[in-house]
């Protein structure tokens, strides 16, 4: 009889701590680690113009300060000063050939993101009218941070999955990693209004047009699509310059958006790159509705700036919880060590 109470007192113990395991994991998140810090918008390379900052725009920074955030449209320029307090940056597409990037601003990015525990956002686009200049400077700021992952050359189109117009593009493909669901729940559909699409650089020591691959096919470590175009997605090349991992005319479910972790010499920063800008542009990918087609863009850049912020600010989310597990399990093993020696002493 005492043997069998001890033993239903020992699996009364491990399902308690089965059951609050929970609370074994919760402590070491800090989920308050970015409150009070500040988002930077680049508005100061075309971003600016009147038909540019709409009421999307609005929208985003007012969801951003209703989360604690305090956001900066930054029009003067990247600089150490304007990025001093900044947990997160936001750089869309460039307009104008004479709004180059210049030596200082790559710098003042590249020492921001390495300092560590950053997030940064780097908006893409096509080269419609042969607007090459465009991705060559949003390539310029990718080299620098060491991403591993750059815009086509290129142009995407799609006749059948858009918003009235196959310029357009709805990306509607969210078959990610578990590691990253979270970023696509409830999202189904997002604008991509003029977009290219994104290839890796698969090298220890990467850079445009070193070692690429169709990131479609070929996985890069610490690299996650988060967004793809439909499978009707069609690359329609708008100059002489060829895409780099693929080839015009290719059709395919090709990757909108990524998201890069554990960069930095301190392993630390993360980095979304993606085929169209979040904010911004024509009507960039945060819009919830465009040409009365329904949209989860603003559902998607929140969640993937949200996770990208907890990730560079609070650690690796799965180790976190995998340490959480491992406690729990020692507990039970300790448990039960216990009343085997009680049993053998009965």
């Amino acid at each position: 009889m005492r043997k069998d109470i001890l033993a239903r007192r020992a699996l009364t113990i491990a399902i308690l701590a089965a059951l609050f395991s929970t609370f074994l994991v919760i402590p070491v998140v800090p989920v308050t680690a970015q409150s009070k810090s500040t988002v930077v918008f680049d508005y100061s390379h075309g971003q600016s113009a009147d038909k540019l900052l709409n009421t999307t725009d609005l929208w985003l920074k007012n969801n951003l300060t209703q989360m604690g955030y305090t956001v900066v449209w930054a029009k003067g320029g990247l600089n150490s000063s304007v990025l001093s307090d900044a947990v997160a940056l936001f750089i869309g597409s460039l307009y104008g050939v004479t709004n180059n990037f210049t030596e200082d601003e790559v710098t003042a990015v590249k020492n921001w993101f390495e300092s560590g525990n950053k997030f940064l956002w780097i908006g893409c686009d096509s080269d419609y009218k042969g607007a090459a200049y465009i991705n060559n400077n949003m390539t310029v700021l990718l080299e620098a941070v060491g991403s591993h992952v750059y815009p086509e050359p290129t142009s995407v189109s799609d006749a059948y999955v858009n918003a009235q117009a196959s310029y357009r593009v709805v990306a509607n493909n969210t078959d990610v990693d578990a590691s990253v669901s979270s970023i696509v729940e409830g999202v189904t559909n997002v604008l991509m209004h003029g977009p290219t699409l994104l290839y890796g650089s698969n090298s220890d020591t990467p850079a445009a047009n070193k070692s690429p691959v169709a990131l479609e096919t070929t996985h890069i470590a610490n690299v996650e699509p988060i967004l793809y175009y439909n499978s009707s997605a069609t690359i329609a090349d708008a100059d002489m310059i060829a895409p780099v991992a693929h080839n015009d005319g290719d059709s395919g479910a090709f990757v909108a958006a990524t998201i890069e972790t554990k960069m930095g010499p301190t392993h630390s920063s993360v980095l979304v790159v993606s085929g169209a800008s979040p904010y911004g542009d024509y009507m960039p990918m945060y819009a919830d509705e465009y040409y009365g087609v329904p949209l989860q863009g603003n559902r998607f850049v929140l969640q993937a700036f949200t996770f990208g912020v907890n990730v560079a600010t609070g650690g690796d989310m799965t180790m976190i919880l995998l340490i959480g597990g491992i406690g729990v399990v020692v507990i039970v093993i300790i448990v039960a060590v216990v009343m085997m020696k009680k049993k053998s002493a009965a």
